[in-house]
């Protein structure tokens, strides 16, 4: 009975949330507020200018590059109110504030997808929205055509986002927990690979 109830509200919340790409104003100002209060209930930090300069310029950024994209998930019984995002950009982690060969594995820029922002408002999750987002990403890069590789990096101290991340086909490629280079008690990072080919 209780899968029956569980497939019942998987489909529920499919036909409930929507994912685009934030290409209006409206959505990419809501995107913004989405990624921030994030980042304030989960991490206990708001906007970083260095981390966030994004943000700040989200149409040059998301729109106006092609090979880039901020996606949103509106829940549909709420006016399309935004409670999501996910977003690609060309290139790799930079060094600093992350190890140096990290960011030589990531030397072609060009071939390279970053993906970053991805947010779900608290009481919208476990309901497959990240996870329709992620896909969202990840199909737009393959759809490019000139990516090789999808990386990403997550903070393990926000509950569940390691388990989420270990949940699709990533590969590991560096545990910063392991060898103490992560320098910020705020962070327990994690970085990923995923193929632009993956089945999310």
């Amino acid at each position: 009975m209780s899968e029956q109830r569980e497939q019942i509200m998987t489909l529920a919340d499919t036909a409930r949330y929507t994912v685009r790409r934030a290409v209006i104003t409206a959505d990419l100002e809501a995107a913004r507020a989405t990624v921030l209060d994030v980042a304030e209930s989960d991490l206990g930090y708001g906007y970083t200018p260095q981390w966030h300069w994004d943000l700040d310029r989200m149409t040059e950024t998301y729109v106006d590059n092609d090979r880039q994209a901020m996606f949103v998930a509106v829940d549909t019984s709420a006016g399309d109110a935004v409670i999501g995002t996910a977003a690609i950009r060309v290139g790799g982690p930079a060094s600093p504030p992350h190890a140096g060969w990290l960011a030589d594995r990531y030397a072609d820029r060009a071939r390279v997808a970053q993906l970053l922002r991805l947010a779900v408002r608290p009481e919208h999750r476990r309901r497959g929205v990240a996870r329709r987002l992620v896909a969202a990403c990840v199909d737009f890069a393959r759809r490019d055509g000139r990516y090789r590789v999808v990386c990403l990096h997550t903070n393990a101290k926000v509950p569940g986002a390691e388990g989420f991340w270990r949940s699709l086909a990533v590969t590991e490629v560096h545990d910063a927990r392991a060898d103490g280079t992560d320098h910020d008690p705020r962070f327990e990072t994690v970085h990923f690979e995923l193929s632009p080919e993956a089945r999310i």
